[in-house]
């Protein structure tokens, strides 16, 4: 009886902030279709640099949520060494994929109608808690080469289950020197293993993101999506850590 009705009170929390948020979830920002003259100067700056770095996200098989049309960032950069971090944006996060949750049907359905969507209609326990939409993060190291290329060197991001996952090059890092950021969960973190090899197969499902389609992570949007800060990362969380 004490379980139905803290479930029930979950509900009702659930529907209530879910209804003030009805009419005012924000934006992500789309690629910019034109940019205003860059100055003449001698040399590129370091966010030049940052856009001009291919970044391609792939998922291994289909999961809902559409991914954004851009990539946001902010980086660091010491000496010779730059350090990116990416913030990936999918409009939602359910259940529904080639997963043990959707073949059982009744464990997603449930997870769809409270975590995902309060009875497929209005924002679920997802965004009270996290947030507009699903943001995942990547941190990316890259060194410069004598002749002046920035190649990746390792990165850094979440598995299925939250835990920080290491990659080397021969995980993320393609043929063409593209950083490939892939998912294999439906919650959509990009921990995964396997990128170079999936983009040289599978690139019809892999969608890449580099200058008009990068975008600078602002103040605003880390306040609209909830995102939290360096000192207090709350979502995205490899990404924040420069």
């Amino acid at each position: 009886m004490k379980v139905i009705r803290c479930l029930t009170a979950l509900f009702a929390l659930s529907l209530v902030l879910s209804c003030l948020s009805i009419g005012g979830s924000p934006s992500w920002p789309g690629p910019r279709t034109s940019r205003a003259p860059e100055p003449v100067i001698e040399a590129r700056g370091d966010d030049e640099v940052v856009r001009d770095l291919t970044v391609c996200v792939a998922a291994r098989s289909w999961y809902a949520g559409e991914l954004g049309q851009s990539i946001l960032y902010h980086y660091q950069r010491t000496g010779r060494t730059l350090t990116v971090g990416y913030f990936v944006y999918w409009t939602t996060e359910r259940p529904w994929g080639k997963n043990a949750l959707s073949y059982a049907v009744l464990p997603a359905l449930f997870i769809d109608a409270f975590y995902s969507h309060f009875f497929f209609v209005f924002p679920g326990a997802q965004w009270v808690i996290h947030g507009p939409g699903d943001i995942e993060g990547a941190r990316v190291v890259y060194r410069q080469q004598d002749d002046g290329r920035w190649t990746p060197v390792s990165a850094v991001a979440d598995d299925g289950l939250h835990r920080e996952v290491i990659l080397s090059p021969d995980d993320f890092v393609d043929r063409a020197g593209r950083v490939v950021l892939m998912t294999d969960v439906w919650s959509h973190q990009l921990g995964a293993p396997g990128g170079r090899s999936f983009a040289a197969n599978r690139t019809q499902k892999m969608a890449c993101f580099v200058r008009e389609a990068m975008e600078p992570l602002t103040d605003e949007i880390a306040r609209d999506f909830r995102l939290g800060s360096p000192d207090d990362p709350r979502r995205a969380r490899p990404a924040w850590q420069l």
